[in-house]
């Protein structure tokens, strides 16, 4: 598949993030570069102390890739085989890295429970076209968020990519549906949504 150069500088140059600011300061719609959200995940692992990432949605692997050396554990639930497969060879040679398949909203409740700690949940599974997968639904955002929410354990960050497709259209909840989840399980979390990210955490620490 071709993806033209200029493209490619956008998402994964700095200046990207750069060219990003500016087009929202003046106005003007820009997605949010891949860069830029990579550089979000690994500030709320600095935040909050976390060394863990759980991922859905493998998709290429450029988000395993990028954090790899800031988590002593990622786990990453891919649901199209041949996605998975060419992220499990990929990622073989790290030990702290591994590369799941299946559909995530029957898969993460195992995930969760083999993990005791504190964790930061990427979520980015769903269809989109192409070369990805489709699932029940085209996504499972709402299932995914009842298990970690669910969870005992205390300090965990979500965050969850494509806030702009949160409209309530083909399976998605709105972002009030998604906030009217977070207050009912965990009152002690709150919810802000900020360049194409929504972005869970504990209250008073976002």
């Amino acid at each position: 598949m071709y993806i033209p150069v200029r493209r490619i500088f956008i998402e994964q140059s700095p200046l990207g993030i750069a060219l990003y600011r500016l087009k929202m300061r003046m106005g003007l719609p820009m997605l949010p570069p891949h860069i830029l959200k990579q550089r979000v995940v690994k500030e709320y692992a600095n935040r909050f102390s976390i060394r863990t990432l759980v991922e859905t949605g493998t998709y290429t692997g450029d988000m395993v890739a990028a954090t790899r050396r800031k988590f002593d554990r990622i786990v990453s639930i891919e649901l199209d085989e041949t996605l998975w497969r060419k992220a499990k060879e990929k990622f073989a040679r790290y030990e702290h890295i591994s590369i799941i398949r299946g559909d995530s909203s029957e898969v993460l409740p195992g995930v969760v429970a083999s993990v005791p700690g504190p964790c930061l949940f990427w979520l980015d599974a769903h269809y989109s076209g192409g070369i990805t997968a489709r699932g029940d639904v085209e996504t499972p955002i709402m299932k995914e968020l009842q298990v970690i929410l669910d969870r005992a354990t205390r300090g965990d960050v979500v965050l969850i990519d494509d806030a702009r497709h949160f409209v309530g259209k083909n399976d998605y909840p709105t972002i009030a549906q998604v906030q009217d989840l977070v207050t009912k399980k965990r009152p002690d979390m709150s919810l802000v949504s900020k360049d194409d990210i929504i972005r869970i955490s504990s209250t008073g620490n976002r």
